[in-house]
């Protein structure tokens, strides 16, 4: 939810989420079109957390394939559940759905 809230605050009101400097712990900054008018001091947030957010993301998707490669899964369930991390709050919906579909079939084969 935070890189939801990050892209409203950059695209809607074109802020940037900054740390330190003259900020101080936490704050908005204007967002520049270049790197120029940025603060001299401190950390740009709202780039660590996109990044924070795609490793986040690599690691989902490695853990949809395992899930896909061995349950044995059709390519379109692995596209679905892919899909899951792309928009906010439906991977929560698509796992609770493939979790109930798996432990059928763990059932039924066990």
């Amino acid at each position: 939810m935070l890189v939801v809230y990050e892209m409203v605050l950059k695209y809607a009101f074109n802020l940037l989420i900054w740390s330190g400097g003259d900020v101080g712990l936490i704050g908005l900054v204007p967002a520049p079109a270049d790197d120029t008018g940025l603060p001299m001091e401190g950390v740009d947030i709202s780039k660590l957390l996109l990044q924070i957010h795609g490793i986040l993301y690599v690691v989902y998707l490695f853990a949809d394939f395992q899930v896909w490669r061995l349950a044995k899964l059709k390519l379109q369930d692995f596209l679905i559940i892919a899909s899951g991390g792309v928009i906010p709050l439906t991977s929560f919906f698509i796992e609770r759905s493939y979790f109930k579909k798996l432990s059928a079939n763990l059932k039924a084969e066990g």
